[in-house]
């Protein structure tokens, strides 16, 4: 099996699909040197997000091993992640970068 999707950092609790991926398709990914699949539970638009496991409502949504934001709602495992169940966090950058 080929992969279909990229795992940027091994916090990631999402991946970035490289093609389309339609519902209860599979979802392919490298987590270190280890390839893992998940089914899609939704349709997933090209180099969009989908999460790898569950992601709780309030929860972090991690990207590049940072935090891109939180879940408005309980995100399944396969679901497509956007602006539509995600919300920003404010962030104080001058202490981050410290």
């Amino acid at each position: 099996m080929k992969a279909n999707s990229i795992m940027l950092n091994s916090k990631d609790n999402v991946v970035t699909v490289t093609c389309e991926i339609k519902k209860g398709q599979t979802i392919a990914y490298f987590k270190d040197e280890n390839m893992h699949t998940i089914t899609a539970a939704d349709d997933i638009p090209i180099w969009n997000k989908a999460a790898v496991a569950p992601i709780a409502h309030k929860e972090a949504v991690i990207k590049y091993g940072e935090i891109i934001g939180a879940a408005t709602k309980n995100i399944v495992a396969g679901a497509f992640v956007s602006h539509l169940n995600i919300m920003s966090l404010p962030r104080d950058y001058a202490t981050e970068m410290k």
